[in-house]
């Protein structure tokens, strides 16, 4: 019986870029790893950093090279995990990843004004896209992009503030 390797060690490895560590599993642990690359994909996806650059950096490598085309990748484990791995940071440094929760799907109204005035401008998003990029989005940028899309000053003040 071999031993089982703990999601831990493998985020681990995904963030130190150790595409080698397919091969040196076996069988079974490949298997293990393989019922478990969603579960990767949504904590790999979500690090909790304070350096914005390195937020991004793990949410936009995740859908642009893991990702894409995931259904017909399904069939080729070794690859997904390589893909994985190519999302590292710096292939130096082990973040800490936290789970991203699919939320209830709620469409009434938050009391957050943030969120409210990004549904508004996104209608077709999901409410819980909506409330991580309202997470994401800075106060001043929310006023710039309000800026862009054509509100004055005194509609931007009401709806935002």
């Amino acid at each position: 019986m071999s031993e089982k390797i703990q999601l831990s060690e493998k985020i681990a490895a995904v963030d130190l870029n150790y595409r080698s560590l397919w091969d040196e599993m076996d069988e079974e642990q490949q298997k293990a790893l393989k019922g478990e690359l969603f579960i990767l994909n949504r904590y790999i996806s979500n690090v909790t950093n304070n350096n914005r650059e390195i937020q991004e950096h793990f949410v936009l490598t995740v859908n642009e090279y893991y990702n894409r085309h995931w259904f017909e990748l399904q069939k080729h484990p070794k690859l997904l995990w390589m893909l994985l791995c190519m999302c590292s940071y710096d292939s130096e440094t082990v973040f800490y990843h936290e789970w991203i929760s699919k939320s209830p799907k709620s469409t009434k109204k938050s009391n957050n004004k943030k969120i409210n005035f990004l549904a508004e401008l996104y209608p077709t998003m999901k409410m819980d896209e909506v409330q991580m990029l309202a997470e994401l989005t800075s106060d001043i940028e929310l006023k710039v992009l309000a800026e862009h899309y054509g509100f004055d000053k005194q509609e931007i003040n009401k709806k935002l503030k």
